[in-house]
């Protein structure tokens, strides 16, 4: 296998170092006293003796092991965002240098800007921030200009409620660290963006959006051929992105291998038909490379699409060199050239789905197809179309779980249709944008697209309305999973190479998965906590006890369903809460106490209080006690009591910046 896929021993060599890096934190003088020490060893084998060589081959393998867990270390120290410190600002004035927007949102529109202190010369960076500037102040500001501004940004709070989606540590490992929301009179802009490549890049995305917008008439289906063409989500509509992710052909929408796939397709059958075969390969490689590349930055770079470019330009330089490639080898090389550029990639959803798609098509494609034969073309065609899709269900299936909780089960029947239509809109788009000058041609061709569109929209809404389409609200442990995917890797290997030693293993794990379940139930069932958790502007808490929830909150605050609808499922799956009972008080000041309990500390909660002052209630609050002032208060009342509690030297918590406040109870309580 080694000789066969090369890159398998080198990307597991390379994620250890990642691994050992993330997890034990040791120096980056340690790395490369370990890879120089390698190299040492390496330098010393080759030019040692054949009977040496011959006698101790495996130290040429160690060595070179061992150079490239540490060469997986060196880049997980040096470009891992999550190791980052960021400094702490204190300038009076910032540069904001735009790279990356706008996000359009209700309000305001969302930037990302490079941020440099405005009094030290040259300019000190400091770091990446988002920057929120309202929609009618922004309709002039683009990538590459640069606003000097006296407001301060942010540093990003971690404050996420449990199951809730962790926007402090996505934006780390982007390497965001700062916020701000600019008003009019808080920045001048300096500098007009220049005809960078950037500006290039948002020209054209900009006359695409043009063209799309003009010839398909139908907004929702307009917003929808935006993002499936060059991964534009500004004007999809949400109900709708939302029927195409439970049913599970997001994907569809999302730029993906499968757009760059039939890009390159197209490609290679055109440079074939004019340059021939001969001339076609070295006509790829400098027709085919660059246009992937350029399409691939167009859309955004994601990390699907950034695999596909690397996989289809080893296809083309092998090509171009007389070498045939092999897809796993391929994927395995392209996976670890993005690790050692961005070692946190391995955290990103895109990135890890789409390399479980193309392994598990590669594993499994084959293995299902030949299950079925069928003498008829058309039918052999929906065959490969069958086994394709459950082919990349194998290994996305636990991705899927894991992240979402849910699993579409008519997953297979939307693709059946999804999939072809939306290539077929893919390519018509294309030509769309080929022959837009020719109106005519072009109002026709946007009039088909529309009419594709709406048929796949009406198929996906259709199956997502079907009751039993989809298993939602799944909870299953990280530890379930993992011994559930080795359940699942046992049973391949005993399909695939049947012998004792896989049978065994397979009744072990058989017997260990009923063990670990029994156990993480026992485990809920003993747990009895209080959650205060963090929500705008209302007060909740959850009385947890194993299995049993009680959700208290602001009558306003349940008086959305929706709000609470999507609390109790994000929260229930992250604490394994099953059962659930609501209870509310009124919007008015409350003190909620806690002053005598085993072996934690009393606490005190307020909420709505803003007419409390901490001073008052000195005489009854210890220094022991801690003070929790929830989201229910406006920050600047608990701005005042943070103050007031230092002057008193009381334990205060602020539930807004340090996020939600977990208390263990005893069973009694």
């Amino acid at each position: 296998m080694s000789k066969r896929i090369p890159f398998f021993r080198i990307f597991l060599a390379a994620l250890l170092g990642i691994f050992l890096d993330a997890n034990f934190n040791p120096s980056l003088s340690a790395w490369m006293i370990v890879l120089s020490v390698f190299f040492f060893i390496l330098i010393c084998f080759v030019k040692s003796t054949v009977i040496i060589k011959w006698k101790w081959g495996w130290i040429l393998g160690i060595s070179l092991i061992g150079i490239l867990v540490a060469v997986g270390g060196i880049s997980n120290a040096l470009r891992s965002n999550s190791k980052k410190v960021f400094n702490q600002l204190g300038a009076s004035a910032v540069l904001l240098n735009i790279t990356e927007g706008p996000k359009q949102g209700k309000a305001s529109n969302r930037y990302l800007a490079r941020v440099f202190r405005a009094d030290s010369q040259p300019f000190e960076p400091i770091g990446t921030s988002y920057v929120y500037i309202k929609k009618t102040d922004s309709s002039n500001i683009m990538p590459g200009d640069v606003l000097l501004s006296l407001s301060i940004p942010q540093a990003l709070k971690k404050n996420a409620n449990p199951g809730a989606f962790d926007f402090f540590t996505y934006a780390k490992r982007n390497g965001i660290a700062f916020t701000m929301m600019l008003e009019p009179s808080q920045f001048i802009k300096l500098v007009q963006a220049n005809a960078n490549s950037k500006g290039w890049i948002y020209t054209i995305r900009e006359k695409i959006l043009t063209i799309i917008k003009k010839h398909i008439k139908s907004k929702q289906n307009a917003g929808l051929a935006e993002a499936m063409l060059i991964g534009y989500r500004e004007d999809l509509d949400k109900e709708l992105l939302n029927a195409y992710t439970n049913t599970g052909v997001v994907h569809i929408i999302a730029i993906s291998g499968l757009h760059l796939g039939l890009i390159f397709m197209l490609m290679d059958l055109l440079i074939r038909s004019m340059a021939g075969r001969k001339r076609a390969a070295w006509a790829g490689l400098f027709i085919s490379l660059p246009l992937l590349w350029s399409f691939a930055i167009l859309t955004g770079s994601s990390a699907s699409v950034i695999r596909s470019a690397i996989m289809f330009s080893f296809i083309i330089v092998g090509k171009a060199i007389g070498r045939k490639s092999n897809g796993m080898n391929s994927l395995l090389g392209s996976a670890f050239i993005m690790l050692l550029w961005n070692p946190d990639l391995r955290f990103d959803l895109g990135f890890q789905l789409s390399y479980a798609a193309v392994a598990s098509i590669l594993l499994f494609d084959q293995k299902i197809k030949k299950l079925v034969f069928f003498k008829n073309k058309s039918a052999l065609y929906l065959w490969s179309m069958v086994s394709i899709t459950l082919a990349a269900q194998v290994l996305t299936t636990p991705l899927v779980i894991a992240h979402f909780h849910r699993f579409p089960t008519l997953f297979l029947f939307t693709n059946l249709v999804a999939v072809p239509l939306s290539s077929i809109v893919l390519v018509l788009e294309i030509f769309l944008c080929m022959v837009h000058p020719f109106d005519g041609i072009a109002a026709g061709l946007g009039a088909v697209i529309n009419t594709l569109i709406q048929l796949m929209n009406e198929h996906v809404l259709l199956m997502g309305n079907i009751p039993f389409g989809m298993i939602d609200k799944i909870q299953i442990s990280n530890a379930m999973m993992f011994f559930v995917c080795l359940y699942a890797a046992a049973w391949y290997c005993l399909f695939t190479s049947p012998n004792r030693l896989v049978f065994g293993y397979l009744v072990l794990l058989g017997l260990v998965l009923p063990v670990v379940h029994l156990m993480e139930n026992i485990q809920i069932n003993k747990t009895t906590e209080i959650h205060v958790l963090n929500s705008y502007g209302a007060a909740t808490i959850i009385h947890r006890h194993g299995q049993y929830g009680t959700l208290i909150a602001s009558a306003d605050f349940l008086e959305n369903k929706k709000k609470t609808k999507e609390l109790l499922g994000q929260t229930g799956i992250a604490l394994g809460i099953e059962h659930w009972k609501i209870q509310s008080f009124p919007n008015d000041p409350v003190m909620i106490s806690l002053q005598q309990a085993k072996e934690i500390k009393p606490w005190i909660l307020l909420c709505h209080a803003k007419s409390i002052s901490l001073i008052h209630l000195k005489d009854e609050i210890n220094k022991e006690t801690l003070i929790l002032a929830d989201a229910s208060t406006p920050v600047w009342k608990i701005k005042q009591w943070e103050k007031e509690a230092q002057k008193l030297h009381l334990r205060f918590k602020s539930i807004p910046e340090e996020g939600p406040h977990t208390i263990r109870c005893h069973q009694t309580q």
